[in-house]
């Protein structure tokens, strides 16, 4: 399936466009410019606190600019605007309420959208198919993480966007979750993650995005950013 049959124009599904944040007397994310395409798993990659994060958020309306746009499916982004519809997002911290069920934040999630995904279905291919009556504080770390990830596909979107998405994953679990979302990309989904594991991104991206300092530093092909810094990370 391509973009546009999922909703969206031709490539690039998302793009960010020479941004900035600021804050106080420190530049967290200094002139970013990233185009996130369909059917690719592109990944940011760098050390904690390089701004992958605010980057993501900038891109899909969560935190404002000091400078610069985004748009997604040709959607100027905006806080609150309508390039939601096309975004499904996992952040770090999901803030979900402690008592509620694997079965409720997915019917939660599905209520938002007029075709929603079969969240049973999504449970069981992220190894949630034990947990579905379990409450969110009975859930380990990585399955709260995997929950986090079905809940943001319940709309079918024709991009997610996910912060650190194997965080508390084990080897195995990590493995599956990213066996699901090549799945998710073959079928035409855009897929922008991070990540500080850089033998990760290797494995798993198509197109790689190393950040450091607020800034893109290397961007390309696993082999071609690997290749330019001599085999060394």
């Amino acid at each position: 399936m391509s973009a546009t049959q999922l909703g969206c124009p031709p490539r690039p599904t998302a793009s960010i466009r020479d941004a900035v944040r600021v804050y106080g007397a420190r530049t967290a994310v200094d002139g970013v410019t990233v185009e996130v395409h369909s059917g690719e798993i592109t990944m940011l990659v760098g050390p904690n606190g390089c701004g992958k994060t605010t980057t993501m958020e900038m891109l899909v309306g969560l935190r404002r600019f000091t400078s610069g746009e985004a748009a997604v499916c040709g959607i100027p982004v905006r806080p609150g605007g309508g390039h939601r519809r096309y975004v499904g997002v996992q952040l770090q911290h999901s803030g979900l309420p402690s008592r509620i069920r694997v079965q409720e934040v997915l019917a939660a999630a599905g209520s938002l959208h007029a075709e929603p995904a079969d969240a049973r279905g999504l449970a069981d291919t992220l190894g949630l198919a034990g947990h579905w009556n379990v409450s969110v504080d009975k859930l380990s770390g990585g399955l709260r993480r995997r929950l986090d990830i079905a809940a943001a596909c319940m709309g079918r979107p024709p991009l997610l966007v996910l912060d650190e998405p194997t965080s508390g994953i084990d080897a195995e679990g990590r493995a599956e979750v990213w066996k699901f979302l090549r799945d998710r990309a073959r079928a035409g989904t855009a897929v922008l993650a991070s990540t500080h594991d850089l033998a990760e991104a290797e494995a798993f991206a198509d197109r790689l995005l190393v950040m450091d300092s607020g800034r893109i530093r290397l961007s390309g092909a696993p082999d071609e950013v690997i290749a330019s810094v001599g085999g060394q990370w």
